[in-house]
């Protein structure tokens, strides 16, 4: 009987490697179709540094197919497609619960090899997602662009499919687990329509960030939602509260929404003139 759980399985244990071996920050992603499953930030000392990557996680013996000594991952054209035009540098993760085997590799157009049905990529076994690899993860973030704007746009840009559900919603509401003298005090987000203290939540977003302040976390990573709190519980454990918020998407969520729809597709509008596709064959020759 398949694992209900074995995507959850795989994520627990690629954020344990990013929290408790690299010591970065993690989050996970709402994922819709092919997007990405989580981000992870460098954090140098104990300040966030915005530099991110991307993971794509898949767990299951099955995605283990061998390729000589190696494995090969095989995947449809859109999603390489949506992979290579990320805001972020993107890795694949494969993580066999059964062999506690976790592999990585990062999606490059020049690693894929392209073909009518689809795409492939190896995956070395020397890649083990432990310690040894932080370095390999690390470089390729700190290429990312550094400045304020740039970073502002990969977070809004992460978020967009989070932002479409949240838009079509009346009553929203994050219950934030706020760990008492943790160094990680802002762990998990659950995320709930209509009502609170829902078991199951209608989402989950596990978190590990280095701040104990829930204004510090909406500000920084949900400036398109509007929120207040609506109060905070104590639980059995004595050193986690649950800081319960109600929030719902601003003018900014609601206008980043709009203006990505115009990216992808323009404006509706009447068919262009004959002559405008024979003068960009023109062009392009």
């Amino acid at each position: 009987m398949p694992d209900p759980l074995i995507d959850r399985r795989g994520v627990n244990a690629v954020e344990a490697v990013f929290l408790n071996e690299f010591r970065w920050a993690f989050r996970e992603q709402m994922v819709i179709d092919h997007g990405t499953d989580a981000q992870a930030e460098v954090i140098e000392g104990d300040k966030l540094t915005g530099k991110l990557i991307a993971l794509q996680i898949k767990t299951g013996a099955s995605y283990f197919r061998p390729h000589g000594s190696d494995f090969v991952y095989y995947g449809e054209k859109r999603h390489l497609e949506y992979r290579l035009g990320h805001s972020l540098p993107v890795f694949l993760v494969l993580h066999d619960p059964d062999r506690a085997l976790t592999l990585w590799q990062k999606i490059d157009g020049g690693l894929a090899r392209v073909t009518e049905n689809g795409w492939s990529i190896i995956i070395p076994v020397t890649n083990v997602l432990s310690a040894d690899a932080k370095a390999a993860f690390e470089a390729v973030a700190a290429r990312i662009p550094m400045d304020p704007p740039s970073i502002r746009r990969a977070r809004m840009a992460m978020d967009l499919d989070l932002m479409k559900v949240l838009s079509k919603k009346e009553e929203i509401y994050f219950e934030i687990e706020h760990w008492v003298n943790k160094s990680l005090g802002m762990r998990g987000i659950a995320i709930m329509f209509d009502e609170t203290e829902k078991e199951p939540p209608d989402f989950e977003l596990e978190w590990m960030y280095p701040e104990t302040d829930h204004n510090w976390l909406m500000v920084h990573w949900f400036p398109w939602l509007d929120y207040e709190r609506i109060e905070t519980r104590e639980t059995a454990t004595s050193e986690i509260d649950i800081v319960v918020l109600r929030v719902r998407i601003n003018e900014l969520g609601k206008g980043y929404i709009v203006a990505e729809q115009y990216f992808a597709d323009g404006l509706p509008g009447p068919e262009p003139p004959e002559w405008w596709g024979m003068a960009a064959d023109l062009i392009a020759r």
